[in-house]
């Protein structure tokens, strides 16, 4: 069966707030009095619009870290943020003793009173916010590739054989990927989709401030347009399940796509835990392609882990995405890769993928109905 197959970020809404979430959550891990308080006097109860776009400025060196991770096909929030905090924290740990140093990097279990713990015990206090960036200009592109080369400049900077905290879903992944959530979610909607205590009181949620990328009323008919001529519609994004049903409910999109047909950063986890041994299944891995074409169903979640190349070669399939994660999941399963310029880059990204051999490059994601209409 034919079918189109889109990211959302980049696609059809902006990231720039999940960006800003990003900064504001390796920010707070950072300075705040309930983690590392390398800066304790920042008051994040109150944090402005003007605040958190000079925080995102300094953390991610004017954007310069980002496009480094998208640029090696690193596409997760998630991943980004987490990337950029560990090598700060490796920084902050060759301050320590060895023998601290191996007591927190052990540390069972391993929570937010260990980073404070941590932070009591850092005399030197001020960041080289650009050593993520030098980290990343070295590091091997895909996403399994950076997280072998975070392990790697672990054990090397820090003399030590105890790199597991720089793992996927490790105890400090899992920290700061709750962090992420509290802030984008909010405290009321975190505790009832994650079904966890929020750490603090104030955070409203920065989910009730998508911004689309084209006018919503195009979208509906080009989507409306695709399914009438036969496609079969599906999203396959690195937001987790309720940060992609949530807007899309809010912008009158979400009736264009079966929920089977809807594979989320919240599957790629369920499917790591079930099978650790084949993580990460995170783009640039296609796993979230091919279940959102093939249908969310976990009992095939193996398979579609590991038969991937050219699965859509014999198909009318195309990926619509504005990253090389996305054209690298288009070129293992054999599927046409349609690149928008309304992603981090903007048009920037048009030489990147054409350098990439994109199939075609459109200015933004109503361009597709002059190639599939």
């Amino acid at each position: 069966m034919k079918a189109v197959l889109f990211d959302v970020d980049g696609v059809f809404l902006s990231e720039e707030r999940c960006f800003d979430v990003s900064a504001l959550t390796v920010y707070e891990i950072l300075m705040s009095n309930q983690f590392l308080k390398l800066m304790p006097t920042v008051n994040f109860n109150k944090i402005t619009n003007s605040e958190i776009n000079l925080i995102r400025q300094v953390v991610f060196d004017q954007d310069r870290i980002l496009n480094a991770m998208k640029s090696r096909g690193l596409n997760s929030n998630w991943d980004m943020l987490f990337i950029t905090l560990s090598i700060h924290l490796i920084e902050l740990l060759k301050q320590v003793s060895p023998e601290e140093r191996t007591s927190f990097l052990t540390a069972h279990p391993f929570t937010d009173v260990t980073l404070q713990e941590l932070g009591a015990l850092v005399s030197d206090r001020n960041l080289d916010f650009i050593k993520p960036l030098h980290f990343m200009e070295n590091a091997e592109a895909g996403k399994s590739q950076i997280y072998r080369d975070l392990r790697k400049y672990a054990e090397q900077e820090l003399e030590t054989t105890h790199t597991e905290l720089f793992e996927i879903r490790s105890p400090l992944w899992e920290i700061a990927q709750e962090v992420y959530q509290e802030w984008y979610l909010g405290c009321r909607l975190y505790r009832k989709v994650e079904d966890k205590l929020p750490r603090s009181d104030f955070k409203t949620g920065y989910i009730y401030q998508e911004e689309e990328l084209a006018s919503i009323e195009q979208i509906q008919t080009l989507l409306k347009d695709l399914k009438s001529a036969g496609y079969q519609l599906a999203i396959a994004t690195g937001r987790p399940r309720t940060e992609t049903l949530v807007p899309f409910e809010d912008k009158g999109l979400a009736g264009y796509f079966d929920e089977h047909h809807i594979a989320t950063a919240s599957e790629v986890l369920m499917a790591e835990e079930q099978f650790p041994k084949l993580k990460p299944l995170g783009k640039p891995n296609p796993f979230s392609y091919i279940t959102a074409y093939n249908g969310n169903d976990a009992s095939h979640y193996q398979e579609y882990a590991e038969n991937q190349e050219n699965v859509f070669s014999s198909e009318d399939i195309y990926i619509v995405g504005d990253s090389l994660a996305d054209l690298f999941s288009a070129d293992v399963t054999g599927a046409t890769f349609i690149g928008t310029l309304t992603g981090l880059k903007g048009k920037e990204a048009k030489s990147e993928l054409k350098a990439h051999h994109a199939d075609y490059i459109v200015n933004n994601v109503l361009d597709i109905r002059k190639i599939l209409l």
